[in-house]
């Protein structure tokens, strides 16, 4: 899909207030989910995402020459494609309805600021990100998409089978005590929760369940990112975005402009971005994902 605007930004609209208020809140539920000993790492796609090649893998995406491939230059090259989708970060999900006040109508305008006019359903939880720096192997998120524009990767119904649900990652997979089950008995993750399980293959791309009728058969269409404090903080970690051979000005873009704190980007979710390592300080970021039927 070709877009004359492939994304919109809002350059330090978020007031320091907020975004102090937001960290506070989304590090207080981190440092909670670790006293539970729920696991904070950050995943895509249910992967747990540091692993032993992590250094080779900021090194890669550090570099300009290699930072600059295309995805499918990377597949055809020797370098195994898993790696460049790796990230290495702590998360948890905010769900305050105030942060949605905020955020819902900015979406809301870039939507049609971009001329995009898309259908949007429901939003996921906010994911609030932290990436901790240092020199070797400070925090990275390699490049990815948030999502799909097909139905395979469309959210799949699950049913409730317990009303006192076990985290999902200390469940083995024949336990009983499931949460949620798909629509043949079997038991599956349930993505509203907090605590998403952790596998190693890659087929649940096609299993993504949810309890939540508003997410059945959608995808994710804009994502929206948020940087909460001030580029003085941190050294590295930039969101750069792969526009596309078809670009009109430079294909590989890094916003420097979106380092200010408060700072909003909104893209489609389908557009390849990844972050730069953090190698020194902390960059925390606040990611929003909205859902809609999927483009025909």
């Amino acid at each position: 899909m070709k877009l004359s605007f492939p994304y919109v930004n809002y350059p330090s609209l978020i007031k320091p207030d907020v975004c102090k208020k937001i960290i506070d809140l989304g590090i207080s539920k981190i440092e909670k989910n670790k006293k539970e000993g729920i696991d904070t790492t950050g995943t895509t796609l249910n992967q747990k995402e540091k692993s032993n090649i992590n250094l080779e893998r900021t090194r890669v995406i550090d570099n300009k020459t290699s930072s600059d491939k295309t995805v499918e230059e990377l597949k055809q090259s020797n370098t195994d494609i898993d790696k460049y989708i790796m990230r290495d970060s702590e998360v948890s999900w905010l769900s305050e309805k105030w942060i949605y006040d905020i955020f819902l109508p900015i979406i809301s305008d870039a939507n049609k600021k971009a001329g995009w006019g898309w259908t949007i359903d429901t939003a996921e939880y906010f994911q609030f990100t932290v990436y901790h720096g240092d020199k070797n192997e400070g925090g990275f998120y390699g490049w990815h998409t948030d999502g799909s524009s097909d139905f395979i990767n469309a959210y799949k119904p699950a049913i409730k089978i317990s009303d006192n649900p076990i985290r999902f990652k200390t469940a083995k997979k024949n336990e009983k005590n499931l949460f949620i089950k798909d629509e043949k008995g079997e038991p599956v993750p349930d993505m509203d929760s907090e605590d998403l399980p952790l596998r190693k293959d890659r087929k649940h791309l096609a299993s993504i369940f949810t309890q939540d009728k508003k997410k059945w058969g959608k995808v994710r269409k804009i994502s929206m990112t948020v940087n909460l404090n001030n580029p003085q903080d941190y050294e590295g970690g930039n969101l750069k975005f792969d526009l596309g051979p078809h670009s009109k000005g430079e294909r590989f873009k890094v916003f420097d402009d979106m380092r200010t704190q408060g700072s909003v980007i909104i893209f489609p979710s389908f557009m390849y971005h990844c972050v730069t390592p953090v190698t020194s300080g902390t960059r925390f970021s606040l990611v929003l994902w909205l859902l809609g039927k999927p483009w025909q």
